[in-house]
């Protein structure tokens, strides 16, 4: 199922990738979605944050699969593209023994005085009969999840 996410921020490249790569913004982040944080590691240029998400707010259909909360692993790797960046991302999780996943690529580049920041993904669900469903679920979910990043980011911004 593919997933094209944008945002718009009011700071260049450079000052949303620091921030983005930042430990404490992650733990931020996670803690907006309210997300229990095991482990974070940044060096500017990866990042990985592993935590347990909580699942409310999934589709009925799927509620009755999975537990209140779920194993996460969060992995983006940076580099610099022209004057922006670009991130290659891949979300792990498992839920009954099914692999569920996000891969794709997050952009950032300089526009109207920020940056724009595009993600497109794709999600996958390895679950027999269901899976087609399941990855529509995934998509809607890490959308919320990048709006939330961005408010937070935002906030982060404005804060200085």
């Amino acid at each position: 199922m593919p997933i094209d996410v944008s945002s718009a921020h009011a700071a260049p490249p450079d000052a949303v990738h620091a921030v983005l790569t930042t430990e404490s913004f992650l733990r931020e982040a996670a803690a907006a979605l309210g997300a229990q944080m095991q482990e974070v590691t940044a060096d500017g240029s990866r990042t990985e944050v592993r935590m347990l998400a909580p699942t409310a707010g999934i589709p009925a259909v799927f509620a009755r699969f999975v537990a209140p909360e779920v194993a996460v692993t969060d992995t983006r790797t940076w580099r610099r593209d022209g004057e922006g960046w670009v991130c290659d991302l891949a979300v792990r999780a498992e839920v009954f023994g099914r692999a569920v996943e996000v891969t794709g690529v997050r952009r950032l580049t300089a526009g109207n005085g920020g940056t724009r920041s595009v993600v497109t993904a794709e999600a996958r669900v390895d679950a027999p009969l269901v899976g087609r469903q399941a990855e529509g679920a995934v998509g809607q979910l890490v959308a919320v999840v990048l709006r939330r990043e961005a408010e937070a980011l935002d906030a982060r911004l404005a804060a200085g």
